[in-house]
């Protein structure tokens, strides 16, 4: 029904796709918030979500949405964002827990028996890199841009008696420093960070990477592109992962996950009036990339079937 849906909307708007279903599913009709939503028709969006839970009161992404909605409906999409205590609960509970364990076993896997430095591409507050840390790893440059993440990581080394460099900016600022030009690592790594870079911007970072580095450690997921988000293929993968999402947190921190973290985010990706900052694709594009970056073999490791698609390790050297 959400192609029948998706023909309407495109041809004669939200109204007339709204109409072309006698008796909506709740899939139907979260699918027809979606719309409402990237329309900015926030009061219809709230309208549908809302007709989804009460058609399917048990289930955790009609309510989700319903009760995020009604809250931009009330008081205005820029009012309801991710929140830090949201993104906490998240990335520290559900999936993430063994998602990160093995993330972090696969890279010491990969570390070099020999004392080496390495380079941390997108810490954070070192969830992936601390528990990967092995008595061989002699100096490690973190790179992270957002400074209260980078203080935390920079803390915890400290605390391990780790010997550090903290750089506060993205890759693309490490590349551009002057004081970068000659440096080379034996190890990079880069956990599930790079697909909040452009791909424009991609081939030539990568290029730069593997000047400088003889090894690339990416995690990333075989995630679909989200290019058309709307499309009823994408909207359905969406609907379906996240609804699996939420049932990894219907305990305490499920109000708090769904409101501060996840519903922002499903509803970003139809936010017409927000710029772009994830672009993922397959882990094949990743692979490919790697090669074309001038890396002459690229090793995968799968890590976790994580809800929203298969985690995957590229080893490239």
């Amino acid at each position: 029904m959400l192609d029948r849906i998706w023909s309407r909307y495109r041809a004669a708007g939200l109204d007339e796709a709204a109409a072309a279903v006698a008796a909506p599913s709740p899939e139907d009709l979260c699918y027809l918030a979606m719309l409402a939503f990237s329309d900015e028709r926030y009061a219809d969006a709230a309208a549908f979500a809302d007709r989804a839970a009460q058609a399917s009161p048990g289930d955790l992404l009609c309510c989700a949405a319903a009760a995020h909605l009604a809250r931009v409906a009330r008081e205005g999409k820029r009012n309801v964002y991710v929140s830090a205590e949201g993104f906490a609960a998240f990335i520290r509970g559900g999936g993430n827990v063994p998602l990160y364990r093995e993330t972090s076993a696969a890279l010491a896997g990969q570390y070099p028996e020999a004392p080496f430095d390495l380079l941390d591409i997108g810490a954070g507050d070192g969830m992936a890199l601390l528990p990967a840390l092995t008595p061989a790893v002699r100096r490690v440059t973190v790179v992270e841009p957002a400074a209260p993440l980078l203080e935390r990581c920079a803390a915890a080394l400290s605390v391990r008696g780790v010997e550090f460099e903290a750089f506060g900016g993205r890759l693309q600022e490490l590349a551009a420093d002057p004081g970068m030009a000659s440096r080379r690592w034996a190890v990079a790594q880069a956990t599930f960070c790079l697909h909040a870079i452009a791909p424009a911007e991609r081939p030539a970072l990568l290029r730069w990477a593997r000047a400088h580095c003889d090894r690339l450690l990416v995690a990333e997921f075989d995630a679909p592109r989200m290019d058309e988000p709307l499309s009823p293929g994408t909207a359905r993968h969406v609907l379906e992962r996240y609804r699996e999402g939420l049932a990894e947190y219907a305990g305490a921190d499920l109000d708090t996950v769904a409101q501060g973290f996840l519903m922002p985010v499903l509803f970003g990706y139809v936010d017409r009036g927000a710029a772009r900052t994830t672009f993922e694709h397959p882990i094949d594009d990743w692979a490919a990339l790697l090669q074309e970056a001038g890396f002459a073999r690229v090793d995968r490791r799968l890590l976790h079937r994580y809800w929203w698609a298969p985690a995957w390790m590229l080893a490239a050297r």
